[in-house]
Formats: C-alpha cells, structure tokens, sequence
C-alpha cells in the first residue's frame, strides 16, 4: 500500500554556491557518514551535482514520510547509497522514530528514483507499507 509520495527538484548552480560558501559545514549539515565518504571518492567537480542529488532524494523521502525536515527528521540522519547496480536505497538512522520510519523495522519501505540534467537535479520517492 502506498503510505506516502514526495518529490523535489534543485538547482545545481545553487547547491554549488552553498558549498563554495559554507564548505564542510554545509557537507556535513547535509550527509550521513557514508555518504561523506562517497563524496570523498569523487572529484571536487562532481561535488555540487552528488550533494544536489542527495538534497533532492532527502527532501522527497521527507514529503513521503510526511515529517519534512526539520525537528524530526534532519538530513544528515537519512542515507542515501547506490547497491551494485547503481539502484538507490535509503537508510534512516538516529531518528526517534526510527522504528516508524527505518527499513530495518521492515513496515516502511522507501522506493527512490534520482536524476539529474545539469543545471538541475530531481527525486520522487514513493512510501509503501
């Protein structure tokens, strides 16, 4: 059943700005551990569109939850990675309701689709049960 649906689209551009003028904070303030890891794989070039796509993924996996972002749900605490085929999956950690939200809990699953096409990025992510 589907529980939820959310999407979000991003100017590139404009998440370049952000990092260029905030740096590792914005980095941080945005992605789990893994994924800084990830980033640090990637050439300096590839910085803006990696965390432009992970803005969008995490803002519409936050609309399908139907929380946002904000108290209750913050960036850093949702994981976005790529399995061996480049297919998304999402992990959501530290977050009070983990067992609400989190795929280890096994009621809600997250299915994610991400794209983008320089200057912009987009996400749809669908919540089902």
């Amino acid at each position: 059943m589907i529980l939820g649906i959310g999407t979000d689209i991003v100017q590139i551009p404009r998440i370049e700005r952000i990092l260029n003028l905030y740096g590792q904070r914005f980095i941080d303030k945005i992605l789990s551990k893994k994924e800084v890891q990830k980033l640090s794989s990637l050439s300096k070039d590839q910085h803006g569109c990696f965390l432009a796509r992970r803005f969008a993924a995490k803002e519409a996996i936050s609309k399908a939850l139907g929380v946002g972002i904000g108290r209750n749900l913050q960036f850093k605490n949702i994981s976005v990675l790529n399995d061996d085929l480049g297919k998304p999956f999402v992990s959501i950690y530290h977050h009070e309701n983990q067992s609400k939200f989190g795929q280890n809990s096994g009621q809600i699953k997250i299915h994610l689709s991400i794209s983008d096409d320089y200057p912009t990025s987009v996400a749809f992510a669908i919540a089902t049960s």
